[in-house]
């Protein structure tokens, strides 16, 4: 009885307890806890951008552009750009860049006058024309290489014009913001340099401001020079979140240019490799099939199709670049990735029944 309620448990023989063998676990391998070789080599997804290169819904789309845009400059410029402008439509070969390099900061050749406008004007209405028409498109193409990049299957047509519609204006306060902080900076340099040359020797705000032109040059090298890299990832982060804002992204645009500029020189290396190889492969499929055909319309379409091809996974690949430079400045996942407003759901009315009894 005293055993039954005592409080202390029976005392078992330690020889009657099975042997436990106590061996120390297996070291694991390296690559078993990477899930997929894209986790080792995250420049690896840039090569989903490549899919693109046959998509005939977009290709079609930024032909369209690029046909209207070149139309367009060559009756707004015509050849007074230096002979920049070669021929009409296809034919043309004018870039941005020949635009801003003959620009109005530029002495034109031959006339500073055509039709009785001055020639400054229509090199600024150029480069408006130019805005206008490709910051829509190149929106598209970077919200479609981030899908891309982040395993995303291509989206719908018209939903992804509409998120593009909505986000407009901030691409617009995006693509001008860094001029803007920059230009009364670039007063200083102006300064600087009558009081250099002596084209202004008794301005008083030469001698005072003149000082300050070395750090606001710097200045406004930072802010031009990242803008090249800072605009366009900021227009990427602008199509790749939900809720986005304009100042935001630009930081974010200039944040991954700075603060990860091995990363983003390093991965400019597989997005080259991958653009060339497309645009390579459809330059001899396009001189293959121009050997075979005596239409010019078709051979000048032809002759510029893998420019269309570069521009649009060109694109694409600074969408791909930017999210991978997103997870490696913020540790943001690649998979995070914004799908699109959501379907409402149906509204269905409910049917009552009486229940009848029994």
């Amino acid at each position: 009885m005293s055993s039954v309620l005592s409080d202390t448990a029976p005392e078992t023989d330690s020889a009657d307890e099975p042997i436990r063998s106590y061996t120390r676990p297996p070291e694991q391998p390296l690559f078993d806890r990477v899930r997929t070789w894209t986790d080792v080599m995250p420049w690896l997804r840039l090569v989903r951008v490549a899919r693109l290169a046959g998509a005939p819904v977009w290709l079609v789309v930024v032909a369209t552009v690029d046909l209207i845009w070149r139309i367009g400059l060559e009756r707004m410029i015509g050849r007074s750009a230096g002979g920049s402008l070669a021929a009409d439509g296809w034919q043309t070969s004018t870039t941005l860049g020949d635009l801003i390099w003959t620009g109005p900061w530029v002495r034109p050749v031959p006339a500073p006058w055509m039709d009785g406008v001055p020639l400054f004007m229509l090199h600024w209405a150029a480069v408006l024309w130019t805005f206008v028409w490709w910051t829509p498109v190149a929106m598209v193409l970077l919200r479609l290489g981030i899908l891309l990049t982040a395993g995303r299957d291509l989206p719908g047509f018209v939903e992804t014009w509409k998120i593009i519609g909505t986000r407009w204006k901030s691409a617009l306060l995006i693509s001008v913001l860094p001029a803007v902080c920059a230009l009364p900076l670039v007063l200083f340099l102006v300064l600087a340099d009558g009081l250099a040359t002596g084209e202004q020797p008794h301005l008083v705000w030469s001698f005072l401001l003149a000082p300050l032109a070395i750090p606001a040059a710097l200045i406004v090298g930072l802010l031009m020079a990242g803008a090249k890299a800072a605009i366009p990832f900021g227009l990427a982060a602008l199509v790749s979140q939900e809720k986005v804002d304009a100042m935001d992204c630009l930081s974010r645009g200039y944040e991954v240019t700075f603060r990860r500029l091995p990363q983003f020189v390093l991965l400019l290396v597989p997005a080259g490799v991958v653009l060339a190889i497309v645009v390579g492969g459809w330059q001899l499929v396009g001189l293959t099939a121009i050997s075979t055909m005596r239409n010019p319309v078709w051979t000048a379409l032809l002759s510029r199709f893998p420019i269309i091809v570069g521009i649009t996974v060109g694109w694409a690949m600074v969408g791909g670049v930017y999210l991978l430079l997103r997870q490696s400045a913020g540790g943001q996942e690649v998979e995070d990735v914004w799908d699109g407003p959501k379907a409402k759901p149906l509204k269905i009315p409910s049917v009552k029944r009486d229940a009848k009894p029994e």
